[in-house]
Parts: C-alpha cells; sequence; structure tokens
C-alpha cells in the first residue's frame, strides 16, 4: 500500500510510513500502481497525438510554401493567373494582374482593387485596397485614401487592420520594425505602432565617413571635413556618405559617383544608388538592381527586386550580398553566382555567420546554410568585431561567435563594435563601453554615431560635434583612402603611396597612379603606363597608353590604338590584337571589359562579344548590347530585338522581344514594347519563359 501523505509505498501491515512517519488509511489499500502505469501511458498518447498534430500542420505549411515557390504568374489574353513549370494552370486567369508569392500568399488586382490569394487561389484578402505591398514578417502595408489624401495602414495575413491607416508614407517591416513618415516626424515604428525610434532634423546631417561629412542646405548637398572646411560645395540633390573613395550623388533625378574632390567618376545614370562595399556598389536600372565597379563596369546584371535586407549595410560583405528575386531571398558572391537560397530576413555575413530569423526568432547561419547559433532572440545583428548584438527581454546584449553571452542584455540601445568599444544608450543617454563592458566614454550625449576614423559625431543639447576616442573634440585630421594597406596621395604634379601610419613607401615618382587590385596598382611615368607592387617595386614595365584594373590574374592594356589583356608578370596572354579609338575620352574600357567567370566582354567594330581566357571568341561580337551570363544563358540585343544565347553562342530563343530580363532559377521575364519616348520607352510584362524559350502565357 501507499502512504496518503507522502505517497510513499509502504509494506500492507505497517502503522505508521517509515520514510515521513503518517498512518496509513484504515486498513485499506491502495490501488495507485495502476494509476501510475495508466497516467505515463495517457500522456504518452497525448504527446503523440499533439507531435503528430503539429507535424502534420508544419508538412501543410512547408507544402503550401513549396507550392507557392513553384507557382509563376501566367497570362491569358489580357489576363492573369498563376501556372507551375508545365503550364497547368494552378490558378485560375481572371485577374487584372497578378505577383510573386511573398510568404504563401500573392498580390492580385482586379477592376483596379488589391487582394491576396495563397497557393491554392483562395482569396484571404478582398480586393479591396488601393495598393498594398508584399508581405513582410507576417504584415503588408496597405494604402486607401481618406480626405482626398492617400494614407498608409499594415494589415495581417487574415486581412485584419493592425496598424490603422494614419501614415503619409511607409516601407516594409524587417527586423520587427517599418520606417513611416507621419506629418513632419520621420522614424520606425514596432508592429504595435509605437514610434521606436524618431529620427531628428532628418537629412540634415550625417555621420563622418572617410574623414568627410555630409551636409545638406534646403535643396543641395555638399561636404565638410571634420573642421568644418567646405571640401565639396552643396550643389547636389542627394548626396550619400563617401565609401572605398567614392561618394553616391543625385543629380537632375539621376546618381553616380563622385571621389573626395568632388570629381565625378561614374556619371549619373541610375534611378539609385548604394555606397561601395568591397569593390562593388548596389545601382538601380529600371526597377531592377544590379552592381558595378568602381569604374562604372556593370559586373552584375540589374535582374533583383531589391538589394540586402540588411539596410545598415546595402551590398557585399564578406564576400556575399543578400538579393531579393521573385519574392525570395538568397546571398550571391562577387560574380553574381547565387550561393544560398532561399533564405528569410537575412542580414550580411560577418567573420562566416550572417543573422536570419525563423517562426519570430533570430539566430546565425555559417556560409552553407547551417545554423550555427539557434534562433532564440528577438533580433540579431551581424558580427562585428567578433561581437553581435542581440535583443532579449526588450534590452541589448552582445554574444560571441560561439553564442556566448559575453555582454549581458542591459542596454536600451546599442550600435556595432568599433576599434573595441560601442556605443550604448543608458538612462536614454549615450556613451561608450568596451568589450569588457566599462565604460570609456561617459553616456552623456543626446545622440551618436560610430568612430570613423577615429573620430564620431555627437549631439549635445542641440549641437553637433566630433569628438575622439578620449571624449575630447576632435582635431584629428583624414589621413586619406587606403587599398591594399596603402593611400596614393599627391604633391604638385606627383604621385606617391603612403601606409596607414602616414610613412611614404612608394616615393612621388608617378605623374598619375591607380588604386591597388590584386597587389597591383597602375603608375604612369613619362606618359606610359606600368604596375608597382605595395613594396614599390616596378612589376610590369611603363608601356602602355592606358591600362585597367587586374581582375582574375589579367588586366585590359592598350597601345597604339590596339588592345589586349596580359598577366601580373606583363605577359600578353592575349595578344594586343584588337583595335579600337584609343583618342576618345575612357576608350579602354568603353571596349574591354574585366574578366568574371572566366570570361570578358569585348567590343569590336562596334558590336559586343565574350571571350574566354585563352582569347578565345566564345561569342561573336555581333550584338549591339549583352548582359552578363546566367544560368548559362546570356541576354543579347541586335538593333533593339532581344533573345538569348548559350555559352556556345548559339541562339536558344530567337531575336524576337522588345526587351528581356536574365535569367533567375530558371525563368526569365519578356516585355513588350507598348510607347516609344520620350520621355522614354515603356513596356509591359509579355511573361516569363524557361531556359528551354517556353512561353508561360497565351495570347
Amino acid at each position: 500500500m501507499f502512504c496518503p501523505a507522502c505517497g510513499k509505498e509502504i509494506p500492507d501491515d505497517s502503522a505508521l510510513c517509515p520514510v515521513c512517519g503518517a498512518k496509513p488509511a484504515s486498513g485499506k489499500k491502495e490501488r495507485r500502481p495502476r494509476v501510475r502505469i495508466i497516467v505515463p501511458v495517457v500522456l504518452i498518447l497525448v504527446l503523440l497525438a499533439a507531435s503528430l498534430t503539429a507535424y502534420l500542420v508544419i508538412k501543410t505549411r512547408a507544402g503550401n510554401d513549396q507550392r507557392a515557390a513553384a507557382l509563376i504568374p501566367y497570362r491569358i489574353g489580357d489576363k492573369w493567373g498563376f501556372c507551375d513549370r508545365d503550364k497547368n494552370v494552378a490558378i485560375p486567369t481572371v485577374y487584372d494582374e497578378t505577383y510573386p508569392f511573398s510568404e504563401g500568399l500573392a498580390r492580385v488586382n482586379i477592376n483596379g482593387k488589391y487582394g491576396f490569394v495563397d497557393a491554392r487561389g483562395t482569396v484571404v484578402v478582398q480586393p479591396a485596397y488601393d495598393h498594398v505591398g508584399d508581405f513582410s514578417e507576417g504584415v503588408a502595408w496597405f494604402e486607401t485614401w481618406l480626405d482626398d489624401k492617400a494614407r498608409y495602414g499594415f494589415m495581417d495575413t487574415n486581412g485584419d487592420v493592425v496598424l490603422e491607416p494614419v501614415y503619409d508614407l511607409v516601407g516594409d517591416f524587417e527586423g520587427g520594425l517599418a520606417n513611416v513618415i507621419v506629418g513632419t516626424t520621420d522614424g520606425f515604428i514596432d508592429k504595435h505602432g509605437k514610434m521606436v525610434i524618431t529620427i531628428p532634423n532628418r537629412g540634415l546631417s550625417r555621420e563622418v565617413s572617410e574623414g568627410l561629412v555630409r551636409v545638406e542646405t534646403p535643396s543641395k548637398s555638399g561636404f565638410i571635413d571634420t573642421k568644418g572646411t567646405i571640401v565639396i560645395p552643396a550643389a547636389y540633390d542627394v548626396a550619400g556618405d563617401f565609401s572605398e573613395n567614392l561618394a553616391a550623388v543625385c543629380l537632375d533625378g539621376k546618381y553616380g559617383f563622385i571621389d573626395a574632390k568632388g570629381t565625378v567618376l561614374i556619371q549619373p545614370l541610375y534611378e539609385f544608388a548604394w555606397g561601395f562595399h568591397e569593390g562593388l556598389a548596389a545601382v538601380k536600372i529600371g526597377n531592377k538592381w544590379g552592381f558595378v565597379d568602381t569604374k562604372g563596369n556593370l559586373t552584375i546584371q540589374p535582374l533583383y527586386d531589391d538589394i540586402s535586407c540588411d539596410k545598415s549595410l546595402v551590398g557585399f560583405s564578406d564576400g556575399l550580398a543578400s538579393v531579393e528575386l521573385n519574392s525570395q531571398w538568397a546571398f550571391i558572391d562577387a560574380k553574381g553566382k547565387m550561393v544560398l537560397y532561399p533564405i528569410v530576413n537575412p542580414g550580411r555575413f560577418i567573420d562566416g555567420l550572417a543573422p536570419f530569423s525563423s517562426n519570430g526568432k533570430w539566430g546565425f547561419i555559417d556560409k552553407k546554410g547551417n545554423v550555427a547559433i539557434k534562433p532564440v532572440y528577438i533580433f540579431a545583428r551581424s558580427f562585428s568585431e567578433g561581437l553581435a548584438q542581440v535583443r532579449t527581454g526588450g534590452k541589448s546584449g552582445f554574444i560571441d561567435e560561439k553564442g556566448n553571452m559575453v555582454l549581458q542584455p542591459i542596454y536600451e540601445e546599442a550600435n556595432d563594435f568599433h576599434d573595441g568599444i560601442v556605443a550604448v544608450r543608458i538612462d536614454k543617454r549615450w556613451g561608450w563601453i568596451d568589450t569588457q563592458g566599462k565604460i570609456v566614454i561617459p553616456a552623456i550625449y543626446d545622440g551618436v554615431s560610430d568612430f570613423n576614423n577615429s573620430v564620431a559625431q555627437v549631439r549635445l543639447n542641440g549641437n553637433t560635434r566630433h569628438i575622439d576616442k578620449n571624449g575630447s573634440i576632435s582635431t584629428q585630421p583624414f589621413l586619406g583612402f587606403f587599398y591594399d594597406g596603402l593611400a596614393s596621395y599627391r604633391v604638385d604634379s606627383k604621385f606617391g603611396f603612403k601606409n596607414t601610419q602616414g610613412k611614404t613607401v612608394v616615393p612621388l615618382t608617378y605623374e598619375d597612379a591607380r588604386d591597388f587590385h590584386e597587389g597591383l596598382a597602375a603608375v604612369k611615368i613619362d606618359g606610359k603606363w606600368g604596375f608597382v607592387d605595395t613594396k614599390g617595386n616596378l612589376a610590369i614595365q611603363p608601356l602602355y597608353d592606358e591600362t585597367e584594373d587586374f581582375h582574375e590574374g589579367l588586366v585590359a592594356v592598350g597601345l597604339n590604338g590596339t588592345f589586349g589583356y596580359v598577366d601580373k608578370n606583363g605577359n600578353a596572354v592575349i595578344a594586343l590584337a584588337y583595335e579600337y579609338d584609343h583618342a576618345h575620352q575612357f576608350p579602354l574600357e568603353e571596349n574591354a571589359r574585366s574578366f568574371s567567370e572566366g570570361r570578358a566582354a569585348i567590343r569590336i567594330n562596334d558590336r559586343w562579344g565574350f571571350i574566354d581566357k585563352n582569347g578565345r571568341k566564345v561569342v561573336e561580337p555581333v550584338y549591339t548590347s549583352m548582359s552578363s551570363f546566367q544560368d548559362d544563358l546570356l541576354a543579347v540585343n541586335l538593333n533593339g530585338r532581344c533573345g538569348f544565347v548559350d555559352t556556345k553562342g548559339t541562339m536558344v530563343t530567337g531575336l524576337i522581344y522588345d526587351k528581356v530580363g536574365d535569367f533567375g532559377h530558371g525563368i526569365a521575364p519578356v516585355y513588350r514594347l507598348v510607347h516609344a519616348g520620350p520621355p522614354a520607352d515603356d513596356y509591359n510584362t509579355l511573361g516569363y519563359i524557361d531556359t528551354k524559350g517556353t512561353q508561360y502565357w497565351e495570347e
């Protein structure tokens, strides 16, 4: 029998419980052994049933996600629906417009109103809105007109309004926050509508970037140095921060790039542009994003819907950049090759790790897509100097690359580590701590930027100043732009190179000099170009009229009106046999592009083709323009007609389209010209084709 007090089993004839001393029930035997057996069995059955239910829910959701990912917007006549890759209509073509799926739902338009359908075609949100965005983190913005003015709010996946339409402008939610503008207030709200971050004096001040601070007059932007001296007059409509020796600027509605002297190095041709990172900058052409190098060469074709989910650094980091294509995020390398796909809310890779979200929680993945740190945090930022900011319980702390909590989550807000210190907010004031959590600059400031070149911008009582790492008003001058540890400098008409300590490494002996790439820099001596290494040794003799920079071990050079490619020993790997008009401004870069994935585009007699590293013509130079290879297919244009060729130059589709996009995930958009400019040509989406040229539409 069992003791009624402690529940322990005792001999049947016991007068007292030997464990607790209590008296057993009056001679009646307990029948608890059967209960002890039955209860665990019942619990196991309940758990099995719950697990099966959860599995079926997950399986159903996964099936729906896979089904949604496999669907392609499909047109019959002037009506749109969705089909699979076998052209089987999965969702009837009854809509005026359809868009790719995002988070299991797709936007549809009927009679000028927008709603959402799921992967089975069920209308989840009735088409009742003037406009809507794609779902991001479980919510989507919508537009409605109130008092003759467009207002924006947010809905959930059931169509229920979670934030009323009170905003003048909104962005998508990312990391639990969305950028909104209401009245004169610009800031970030959470999903409860709370203004978490307010941006004061929007557009009137920026961080120090490579020794320069972007400032604006009411209509123009320019630059001052950290002493307040005007370096570049306020002549631009918009100006971004300097990064890798260049800053994006907007002039007459188009974006290009200037250097620190204000010289326009990349002409303003783009709808938008972000700063350079790892030698590449994201640019927007039409409604698609691609990347240009520091010479303005389009190295990654514009085929992406968006660039960098983490807008704190838009572009490449640790050799990878996140891109959005067909409502799915992925990582590409510097050659445009897709490395990881799909990824939910990806951050940027630092030290081989990138933050990502799963089921509303944040963790980290490695470059193979494996989960390195489990998603348990409310939010996470990329690593910086071996530590990453994470938020839990409404506070920020820092973990190391093994997931250990190094600095406890006690800070209201925090930035990233730079040079061993990080800005944190304590009791609504900002200061700096080191990697041990020790306060190195007191938390007394209303706002701060991160340190850059040992200078940080701070705001106190409405005044903006720049301080050094001791907290003193900074007098630190700008040292220069460094590549491979060296910065070029000029005195009078001669160029040389200094290292980061300001020591002259390469003397002032050159008439001109380019930046280092792959360990070599082009220098000009007596009117001719050659190359030096990082020690100043002459690696390639100054023989050439023009030269570009090294990529994949080869560089284009021009001499006496012909161009070819040489290696790092100066050997002509591809003979200088191609003629070009060397009297024209920037002639070489307009005729010979850098190598990428073993191929380089060249122009001969005003026609473009591709060569390999042996100089063999992979694609004959017969085209007016061309893109880069994607899915082993190349978009080409000949006299205004477009199509695709394969790696052998064989025409796959024929030149039958007015305009085409590049391939991604086995399909490419093609377009129909509906209006020839001015001011610009207007195209409608004709439909999609696969790599065999199969058309996913019917007239």
